[in-house]
C-alpha cells in the first residue's frame, strides 16, 4: 500500500521514489464529470525546509504547501500568497502533578502573565487571532464570543491589569524578586504559519 496505493480519488498513482518524488495522473473514471482539471501532479520531496524554500523562490516549483513559508520570508520573495486561518493553536502545557505547579492559583498567575497578542505579533507578524481552545469567530464555528473569552484568566485585553493580579497571587505564594519561580521548559522546533498556499 505504501509503494503502490490505489483509490477512487481524482488522481491515479503513477510512481513513488523515496526521498525524490511522487507522481499522479488524472483519473478518467473519476465520479465527477470533467474533473479534475489537471492532467497530473508531480510532487518533489525535499527534506530540508531551507532548500525547499530556496527552490520555490528560484522558480523551480509552481506551488508550495502550508507551513513552508513564514511571514518574514514573504517580504523576500516574489509570490502570490493566500492567507487564511487554519485553526493551529499554540499551547503551554503544565505538569500540574509536580510542585509547585500543583497549586491552582500558581497556574492561574501563569495564565494571567501571558501577553497573547505579543506572541501573535512576534511569531506570525500579527497574522493570527486569540481564541482560547477553539478557533475564534467568525471562521471558527465554536469560537467563544469576545465578552466570554475576555473573562477567562489571561484573556483580558488589558495585559497590565492581568499581570498586576498575577503578581499579587505570586506574592501570596511567597514568590517575588528575591524568590523567583524556577521552571524547566521543553519546546519543539515546528514551523507554523498562517500561509495556506503560495504560487
Amino acid at each position: 500500500m505504501r509503494s503502490h496505493p490505489i483509490g477512487t480519488g481524482p488522481f491515479k498513482f503513477v510512481e513513488f521514489k523515496p526521498n525524490d518524488g511522487i507522481e499522479v495522473t488524472r483519473n478518467p473514471d473519476y465520479w465527477k464529470q470533467d474533473r479534475p482539471y489537471l492532467d497530473g501532479i508531480e510532487y518533489t520531496i525535499i527534506r530540508n525546509l531551507s532548500t525547499a524554500v530556496l527552490a520555490f523562490v528560484a522558480g523551480k516549483f509552481d506551488m508550495t504547501f502550508p507551513y513552508t513559508l513564514t511571514m518574514p520570508l514573504l517580504k523576500d520573495i516574489n509570490a502570490i500568497c493566500e492567507m487564511s486561518p487554519d485553526g493551529v493553536s499554540r499551547n503551554l502545557t503544565i505538569n500540574h502533578g509536580v510542585p509547585p505547579f500543583d497549586k491552582r492559583e500558581l497556574r492561574r498567575a501563569m495564565a494571567l502573565s501571558l501577553d497573547r497578542k505579543a506572541f501573535i505579533d512576534i511569531i506570525t507578524a500579527g497574522q493570527g487571532d486569540i481564541g482560547g481552545v477553539m478557533q475564534p469567530l467568525p471562521e471558527g464555528l465554536w469560537g467563544m464570543p469576545p465578552e466570554i473569552l475576555h473573562a477567562l484568566p489571561g484573556y483580558d485585553p488589558d495585559v497590565q491589569k492581568s499581570r498586576a493580579e498575577a503578581r499579587q497571587i505570586m506574592e501570596q505564594l511567597g514568590y517575588g524578586p528575591n524568590n523567583r519561580l524556577k521552571a524547566k521548559v521543553m519546546t519543539r522546533d515546528t514551523r507554523i504559519s498562517e500561509i495556506r498556499r503560495c504560487s
